[in-house]
């Protein structure tokens, strides 16, 4: 029995109402996708960079994380896979023995920058962002829309997986230790400033402070005031990386540990309990140092 005219035509616009809104459904979820994964974030409070804020800005790590392990807190690698292996090997690494916390600046500039993220996620280790985490995650944006990756020591970007990404994404600004009055940062931390209220950019960029009137300056320059770490008194005892130019840096309340391994120094880690110190030099000059401020 044929259908009358008005019902096929009936039938005609509803199968097409239901495509339509198949592919609206669609472009909307592969849209949702992508703003998940690139969108900046809307919230003020972000780096200069103005990328989405990590799940967990703030890490805190309890007793049932450490698991009665050594905790060994490793400075800047820039991609120095042999030096970060050869010092693992000189700290007695056991996974069941040692925790490992890396102070950021995993990648960039160094020759192994891809293989660092697989091995710092092999070892299960924790680390904190530094600005060539965040650098890094600008440029594979810039290559996933696109464009081409122009900074040379980012080209290794195109190489990540999404796990790696999503990796990068997720590193916090600091880890806590409350249990052993630690706190972990790339940059540093303005005295007087809970971290919730810190400008973001200090955490992966900031090397010196300066007193202008009554107030303390942030700044990534390392001749503009005195070394931020000069000023911090505690409670924590905050470890750092980010500051080459003035490599091993130790205070009452905070101990730096970028040593220039990039740059043909050490790569050097520091067990928290005893405070002993330990280092690798650097297997070649992988790039020759100059005064810069990111």
């Amino acid at each position: 029995m044929l259908l009358p005219l008005c019902k096929v035509r009936t039938t005609l616009l509803e199968l097409s109402y239901m495509k339509v809104t198949s592919m609206i459904v669609i472009l909307f979820y592969l849209y949702s996708i992508f703003t998940k994964r690139f969108e900046k974030s809307s919230k003020p409070r972000s780096s200069k960079y103005k990328l989405k804020l990590p799940k967990k800005p703030h890490l805190i790590l309890y007793e049932k994380d450490i698991k009665n392990r050594q905790i060994f807190i490793i400075g800047d690698v820039h991609g120095c896979l042999e030096e970060l292996e050869d010092l693992l090997v000189l700290a007695n690494y056991e996974s069941d023995k040692i925790l490992l916390i890396f102070v950021g600046d995993l990648v960039n500039k160094g020759p192994h920058s891809v293989q660092i993220i697989r091995k710092v996620r092999e070892l299960n280790a924790y680390a904190v962002r530094g600005n060539h985490e965040e650098i890094a995650l600008v440029q594979y944006m810039t290559w996933w829309n696109g464009e081409v990756v122009t900074p040379r020591k980012c080209s290794w970007t195109t190489e990540l997986n999404d796990d790696e990404v999503d990796f990068l994404e997720e590193l916090p600004y600091t880890i806590d230790i409350p249990s052993k009055n630690a706190l972990i940062v790339h940059g540093g931390i303005v005295p007087g400033v809970s971290l919730e209220n810190q400008n973001l950019t200090h955490f992966i960029s900031m090397r010196s402070l300066q007193i202008i009137g009554e107030e303390l300056i942030a700044s990534p320059r390392i001749f503009k005031g005195e070394p931020w770490a000069s000023f911090w008194s505690g409670p924590r005892h905050v470890y750092f990386g980010h500051d080459a130019a003035r490599s091993l840096q130790q205070y009452p309340y905070a101990t730096g540990l970028d040593t220039r391994c990039l740059y043909g120094g050490f790569i050097s880690g520091i067990f928290l309990d005893s405070n002993k110190i330990l280092q690798i030099r650097a297997k070649l000059v992988y790039q020759k140092p100059k005064i810069k401020t990111e």
